[in-house]
């Protein structure tokens, strides 16, 4: 689940003395998830129920739809069949472009923890990435739905105070292995001597 690593060394080329390299930031790293697949399939599966519901509804309506397009004066009746055929078509491309920018959401997410931030990374629609200092944040918390607790994803959601109100982390796999591995992480950068004596205190 995380990638713990210890700091890597090289030898000094002169003096014959060690002297410790700085490890690359991507060592710091202690978690890297990315949002759940669960949600992007559910997109495409509510996405094809849509469609198919919006085939089924201009089967079925067009003669009433048609009856209402000639008692409008001013415009040929000709081109209700034509606004029908777009319709149709607009509502389910919009379904189809619906899912798929989820799709992209979710491959351009990163949820990063460190050792000493939260990261969110983003490439899509626009690059963005939000650092959170673990001192920073003054609860840690995640809320499932039934489906979400069915498939194991949620949202985490961090209190730090600002006055946009709460980080959430939208569709996170495991949330509750991500908030067991967050919390002490927060515990001792708030209450460092409480942290350290749970620590002192677990059984070993």
């Amino acid at each position: 689940m995380g990638l713990f690593k210890k700091p890597e060394t090289t030898k000094a080329a002169s003096g014959g003395h060690h002297k410790a390299s700085p490890v690359p930031a991507a060592a710091d790293t202690l978690l890297k998830v990315m949002p759940s697949w669960w949600v992007v399939l559910l997109a495409y599966l509510l996405a094809a129920l849509f469609c198919y519901l919006i085939h089924q509804f201009f089967q079925w309506f067009p003669p009433y739809l048609k009856e209402v397009f000639k008692n409008l004066r001013g415009l040929p009746e000709s081109w209700a069949d034509l606004g029908l055929f777009w319709a149709e078509r607009g509502l389910t491309w919009i379904a189809v472009l619906a899912a798929l920018y989820h799709n992209l959401w979710q491959l351009g997410t990163r949820y990063k923890l460190t050792s000493h931030d939260i990261q969110v990374e983003n490439w899509f629609p626009l690059r963005r990435v939000i650092a959170i200092p673990y001192g920073s944040v003054r609860r840690v918390g995640f809320q499932q739905s039934l489906v979400g607790l069915l498939f194991r994803y949620g949202h985490i959601e961090l209190e730090t105070g600002s006055p946009s109100g709460l980080l959430v982390l939208l569709d996170c796999p495991k949330p509750p292995q991500f908030v067991a591995l967050l919390q002490p992480k927060v515990e001792a950068a708030v209450q460092p001597g409480l942290a350290h004596h749970r620590r002192s205190t677990d059984p070993q």
